[in-house]
């Protein structure tokens, strides 16, 4: 149960808290979309630095709010390979989209490092990954849908 409450914790900061921001709950628009995993999929290795949680692999959760699950879906595995090649930080360009690479710190907590990307329907950067017309891919290994879905009370 604990490991559970931490997940949980840096799963708030990374999916929902921009700087100085403390984690809030989805809106009752935000979907667990699915989690996509595979060889083909990028690999990530990453450190939150809010909770101390680690996480490597290559299990990506699909979160949208305002965007159809079905296109946050279909466009994750083009834009997974491109976040793999991204700087950290850098704008993925994306047609109709404004997508970021999000920055974390790496697995041993010495540098920087990724764990997904946020995407904005339309022109101008996302605010958070619970912004209205938005959806975020994010690494989880090994945790569930319905773990993601119990902390920020998705139905």
């Amino acid at each position: 149960m604990g490991r559970l409450v931490v997940f949980l914790v840096t799963t708030a900061a990374a999916f929902g808290a921009t700087a100085g921001e403390s984690p809030a709950a989805a809106p009752a628009a935000t979907k667990v979309c699915t989690q996509l995993t595979g060889a083909a999929l990028p690999h990530a290795s990453y450190l939150s630095v809010v909770s101390g949680v680690k996480s490597t692999g290559n299990t990506w959760t699909v979160l949208a709010t305002g965007v159809p699950c079905s296109d946050a879906v279909r466009q994750a595995p083009g834009l997974l390979a491109r976040w793999a090649k991204a700087k950290l930080g850098a704008t993925i360009p994306w047609p109709g989209y404004t997508c970021l690479k999000m920055v974390d710190r790496t697995y041993d907590g010495a540098g920087a490092s990724s764990g997904g990307l946020v995407c904005h329907k339309g022109a101008g950067a996302p605010a958070s990954v619970f912004g209205p017309a938005t959806f975020a891919v994010r690494e989880t290994a090994p945790y569930s849908i319905p773990q993601v879905k119990a902390f920020f009370g998705i139905r």
